[in-house]
């Protein structure tokens, strides 16, 4: 398994907060930029200008889809749906077992069974989009 660190968590819950709840905002944003956003540039001030200009009229659309994405309830929601996937047993036997344990640290095997559950989120939400096409 891949080294398990706050930072792949974070991918993982990006993806899904932006799957499950925030594609409209996430989709609005993609929108507002290729419309106001030159996207092939020569690097001149002009077209410099003209991305700089873009970006600040894609600005609510950018601080709409940062609240969605930020939201700590569904942040809470995808992480007790994490911690519950019915194929992350062993991971959360690990973790009960180290919690019994007094005056240890546990966040490695925390991060060790949200990381086991939210890839199979990420992986059930992949299947399900697969299916609907």
């Amino acid at each position: 398994m891949a080294e398990v660190t706050n930072e792949n968590l974070q991918v993982l819950l990006t993806k899904l907060m932006t799957d499950r709840y925030c594609s409209g905002e996430a989709s609005d944003l993609d929108a507002c930029i290729q419309n106001f956003v030159p996207q092939a540039t020569d690097g001149s001030w002009v077209d410099q200008s003209l991305q700089r200009r873009g970006l600040r009229r894609c600005q609510p659309y950018q601080e709409v889809a940062r609240r969605c994405l930020e939201d700590e309830r569904r942040h809470a929601a995808i992480f007790k749906a994490a911690a519950n996937a019915p194929v992350c047993r062993e991971e959360r036997t690990t973790l009960q077992r180290c919690r019994q344990t007094r005056g240890r640290d546990c966040e490695q095997e925390a991060l060790e069974m949200l990381y086991c559950g939210m890839v199979y989120l990420v992986q059930r939400q992949k299947e399900r989009h697969g299916a609907a096409i």
